[in-house]
């Protein structure tokens, strides 16, 4: 190949792999644009008593009050402020973006497709995870002893995914699946109670601290409107302010 249309060809190639990046990318640019603005504008508004950070955490999920759930793993992006009162005590509102929820090894249920329904009735190890997913907002009130930090306040949520996934195996493991949707049956608010523990692992950083944390969300109502079954998480991981201690100097 002529040495111009291999350069032509790899444009082109750089092209379609950037178009497929962005195309990849394009859902998740609306749920990630407050996280970004925290890190670029962080330094603008960060203080000894204001703070903004963004949050990851692995989650443990199930729905409490439906029989035979267990708990269902994945992971939360967000990000938080928190204004500090006084010496102890502090106002943390966050916003989580990917909120996880739902539960796993739920038993078969019918489709309501009875071509399904009979290839699950003759598959092998069936089972049933409930996905849901939220837009959340707690808002916590938050006391300091030394590095340990505890907080509680109430939790809004705002359902953006719901489904069943359905797996069985027919001839290899989970060759059978099928995805029913939730959607006309869930109750679009969640709301419940949110507790929250965080360890500062440097004191003398105060707010600007990067934290280990450790939170409980109970919900007070049913996930769905015809079912039993109360969102409850469980998650670990940590806080990342943004915003340096030159920053907070000002």
């Amino acid at each position: 190949m002529p040495r111009e249309n291999r350069g032509h060809t790899w444009k082109i190639r750089g092209r379609a792999a950037f178009a497929v990046a962005v195309l990849a990318l394009a859902p998740c640019r609306v749920a990630c644009g407050q996280a970004i603005l925290v890190l670029l504008f962080g330094d603008k508004f960060a203080s000894e008593n204001f703070q903004g950070g963004i949050k990851i955490d692995l989650a443990w999920s199930t729905l409490a009050g439906l029989p035979d759930a267990e708990r269902l793993r994945s992971f939360a992006v967000g990000g938080f402020l928190e204004l500090r009162l006084g010496s102890r005590f502090s106002i943390q509102p966050e916003f989580t973006f990917k909120s996880p929820a739902g539960a796993r090894g739920l038993p078969f249920t019918p489709t309501g497709n009875a071509r399904l329904d009979s290839a699950f009735a003759g598959a092998s190890a069936v089972s049933v995870a409930r996905t849901l997913g939220y837009i959340t907002i707690p808002i916590l009130a938050k006391v300091t002893f030394g590095p340990l930090r505890l907080g509680v306040g109430p939790q809004l949520g705002y359902i953006v995914k719901a489904f069943d996934h359905y797996t069985g195996t027919v001839s290899r493991e989970d060759d059978l699946s099928y995805d029913l949707s939730l959607w006309s049956r869930v109750n679009r608010w969640d709301a419940g109670v949110n507790v929250l523990a965080e360890y500062a692992l440097s004191q003398r950083r105060g707010l600007q601290s990067l934290r280990v944390r450790a939170s409980w969300y109970r919900a007070f109502g049913d996930a769905l409107k015809d079912a039993p079954g109360q969102n409850d998480v469980l998650t670990v991981g940590i806080g990342v302010p943004i915003g340096g201690p030159k920053a907070a100097a000002k």
